[in-house]
């Protein structure tokens, strides 16, 4: 369906049952701007209004901003490795999907990263990749102290939502305002103990009380999959 954005947004509104007032307050915008993004004046259009957007109709962002993919959330049919035979089973659903990402992790020495940001409404674009955490986000990594695990320019998908266990990657924040990605071993006694994902750095043991959270790295991801929304 070769829709222009405006086309999209109408479609994606009309369809949802709502009105365009309800929309407006979901997305946290007056009328008027719904009224301008159906009549193509998109140019105001940021990526928050089309996660937003994505948001209060269930159409996908990556579809709303792009055209690409499908329309909606969910699975779509998976294609058969072989032919269907009289034994074969139903394909996999393959899950399709779309996750903000929020800015960049400059990568400093021992795999710290020296800034992060992480706010979801400032997103610069999102990952086509599907995620079951609402909450989910990416951050672009930046510098090659991670390399050959996390590459220059790849993506990491956080999803802070889900449970991690013992040899899972995840994203640390501290107390002290650093951030890392290492492999959760163990917590004990009030003491956690992360390894780093480069074998070349010694394990770190962190107090509790230093820690500011701790979520779960869901997957490492290349630049290919990255869609820029200005």
């Amino acid at each position: 369906m070769d829709m222009h954005q405006n086309e999209r947004i109408s479609r994606a509104i009309q369809l949802s049952g709502k009105r365009k007032r309800e929309i407006a307050d979901e997305c946290g915008v007056a009328p008027s701007a719904i009224t301008q993004w159906i009549n193509g004046d998109t140019k105001a259009l940021k990526a928050e209004n089309v996660f937003a957007l994505a948001k209060a109709t269930g159409f996908r962002a990556e579809w709303l901003a792009n055209g690409t993919g499908p329309e909606r959330e969910g699975p779509t049919p998976a294609t058969p490795l072989q032919p269907e035979s009289n034994d074969s089973c139903n394909p996999i659903p393959v899950m399709t999907g779309s996750v903000p990402v929020v800015g960049k992790a400059v990568l400093g020495p021992e795999g710290y990263f020296e800034a992060m940001e992480s706010p979801v409404e400032h997103s610069v674009g999102f990952l086509n990749i599907y995620s079951s955490d609402p909450d989910a986000y990416g951050l672009r990594v930046v510098g090659n102290s991670m390399n050959p695990r996390i590459k220059n320019n790849e993506f990491v998908l956080v999803e802070p939502s889900k449970n991690y266990v013992a040899g899972d990657e995840v994203l640390v924040k501290t107390t002290k305002g650093r951030a890392m990605i290492k492999e959760f071993i163990y917590y004990r006694d009030g003491q956690y103990r992360f390894d780093s994902v480069n074998a070349d750095c010694d394990p770190i043991f962190i107090h509790e009380d230093e820690v500011a959270a701790v979520q779960y790295v869901g997957a490492i991801v290349k630049s290919a999959r990255f869609t820029a929304v200005s």
